[in-house]
């Protein structure tokens, strides 16, 4: 299920100081785009820390195989989705170059994709317990065990842990929604009317949205633009803070302050907000979570343009709108 933890899980594996015996390792988040050239590509570059130019896909695969030769490597797929076996098959040959004892580790919220690889070993992540939940929220909530805060959010742990529902991501971004809050706008925000109304056209989680509906109006703005970034697209705040400039979504109202000045500071509140999180395979840049990205794309509306997308094939292209907000990035 979503939001349950799979990368997490995966990111502490892949770290984890006991699988250091491996060669190589490498991280690939895949989505719902599997490009074998892409991936095989992207697999190139991480363990060869280099740029990798070959146009066809035979030259990728030859390189790859030539620098798994005989090593031992740990390579993980985050986020498959695909269930066609041609193409994993496609993706395979530079593999069996590797040393025995090589691991593939594969993510996905679809059993099948794990059968149709083939895999030995499969681990269907459970919900986790209140108790649980209740200590990831205190994290993100910032509560201390003395404040003010603390004391009032453990008047209503019961409702909180809940609302919880055994998901590790909406424990996190209900701890950031309701950090610093006050009881009775806790109260508000646990008692709303979006817990009961999702949206039936998407699995976005309702605490996903309350945390949307809760950002100031500047803020709004600055994630909606986000949705021009595909899944797993891998950001530097410098750079997102420089296309908000030159989209015109930073404002300069203190003239003492430099618009990256204050672009670091509206990076840095959606990231306390959970809204944004630090790459798995890079530590200097930063992702959106799949319900998180696909929460940017929802309030964006049904008209705009995302890096990457294939325009011809684009259903929300075909019904362009003008009367939801219109985002285009070069």
């Amino acid at each position: 299920m979503a939001g349950v933890g799979k990368t997490t899980l995966a990111r502490l594996v892949f770290n984890d100081d006991s699988v250091e015996h491996f060669d190589l390792k490498a991280w690939v988040c895949v989505s719902d785009d599997f490009d074998v050239s892409r991936i095989t590509k992207a697999i190139l570059e991480s363990i060869t820390s280099h740029p990798c130019d070959l146009k066809e896909l035979n030259d990728v695969q030859v390189k790859l195989a030539y620098e798994l030769e005989g090593k031992k490597f740990l390579f993980v797929l985050d986020d498959l989705w695909n269930e066609d076996y041609g193409l994993w098959e496609a993706l395979q040959p530079p593999f069996r170059a590797g040393a025995p004892g090589s691991k593939i580790l594969v993510t996905t919220r679809n059993t099948n994709v794990g059968k149709m690889m083939g895999a030995a070993e499969s681990h269907n992540l459970e919900f986790i317990s209140e108790e649980d939940c209740w200590e990831i929220f205190k994290q993100h909530a910032l509560m201390n065990g003395s404040s003010d805060t603390s004391a009032d959010l453990g008047i209503i742990r019961k409702k909180i842990v809940e609302r919880c529902s055994g998901l590790p991501l909406t424990a996190r971004t209900l701890g950031a929604l309701l950090r610093g809050k006050g009881l009775d706008e806790c109260e508000d925000i646990l008692s709303s009317n979006m817990w009961s109304s999702p949206d039936k056209e998407t699995d976005i989680l309702p605490v996903l949205r309350l945390s949307y509906h809760h950002l100031p109006h500047h803020l709004k703005r600055c994630f909606a633009y986000c949705s021009v970034f595909p899944k797993d697209y891998e950001f530097e705040e410098k750079q997102l803070v420089l296309l908000w400039m030159a989209e015109g979504l930073i404002h300069q109202g203190e003239r003492s302050r430099s618009m990256e000045d204050l672009g670091a500071e509206y990076f840095s509140d959606l990231l306390s907000r959970s809204l944004f999180q630090e790459s798995s395979s890079d530590k200097s840049k930063f992702v959106m979570h799949d319900l998180t990205s696909d929460l940017s794309r929802w309030v964006a509306g049904t008209s705009y343009f995302r890096l990457g997308s294939n325009l011809e094939h684009e259903e929300r292209w075909q019904n362009f709108k003008k009367s939801s907000p219109f985002i285009l990035c070069c």
